[in-house]
């Protein structure tokens, strides 16, 4: 006796080795577009350095390297994070574009309005953390020891501290996402997260206070200040859809 599976209508009987060489394909194009872009922005990373340095921090921040390997390491890191900036919509594409024959046309309209959705709300927490977060930051904490020593900031720990904060406002922006998740799904009910709003805020407060390393406490407030607001958007849309 023969079952009858659902499958998609665009579904394709392919054997495993197909599947895998055109994986295999997809793979070498984003690995391919990465390392491009990568080799082209290298040259002009040390200018980009520059211009970062004299936007994110003050005149009379000077800029020491305590290695000799330290420049370089964050030219190519810089190089690869702009790579990545080129990766990720290709990545995404290639693995959709890999994906597509077996979804279902529901499948794919939530997929097509998801994955741009959420790389919007990872766009608008980087930029927040990178033009706000990051300057504010180091505008007050050397402003505040300039009577007592001259600031002069290591290049790698600078810019590592750079990258990672705003990657990881970046990552706190997807929490709408998450909520409406764990909503539609039946993980929360929406019901328990508005009559325990305060409760909320609490543990969004001490997450902001635990994942942000300031002893201005300036950024821990504005992460705060941002889950909160992003916590009543993720109710807003869980709401309504």
């Amino acid at each position: 006796m023969s079952i009858d599976y659902d499958v998609p209508p665009s579904d394709r009987e392919l054997p495993l080795r197909e599947h895998l060489a055109e994986l295999r394909q997809r793979l070498l194009v984003i690995f391919a577009g990465v390392a491009i872009v990568t080799a082209v922005v290298f040259p002009f990373s040390d200018e980009m350095i520059r211009t970062m340095w004299d936007h994110l921090l003050p005149t009379e921040a000077e800029m020491v390297v305590y290695g000799p390997w330290e420049i370089v390491t964050i030219r190519i890191m810089l190089s690869l994070i702009c790579a990545f900036m080129i990766g990720v919509p290709l990545l995404l594409y290639e693995m959709l574009a890999f994906m597509r024959p077996g979804l279902y046309p529901s499948e794919r309209r939530f997929l097509y309005l998801v994955v741009p959705f959420s790389l919007i709300l990872f766009v608008a927490g980087a930029a927040i953390g990178y033009f706000l977060v990051v300057p504010t930051f180091f505008g007050l904490v050397i402003s505040a020891s300039s009577d007592v020593a001259f600031a002069q900031l290591s290049i790698k720990n600078t810019f590592s501290m750079v990258m990672t904060t705003t990657a990881g406002f970046g990552l706190v922006f997807q929490l709408p996402l998450l909520i409406v998740f764990a909503v539609k799904m039946g993980l929360i009910k929406y019901k328990s997260l508005v009559e325990r709003r305060w409760l909320v805020y609490s543990g969004l407060l001490a997450f902001a206070m635990l994942a942000t390393p300031d002893p201005t406490l300036l950024s821990q407030l504005v992460v705060a200040v941002m889950l909160v607001i992003l916590f009543e958007f993720s109710l807003l849309i869980a709401r309504f859809l």
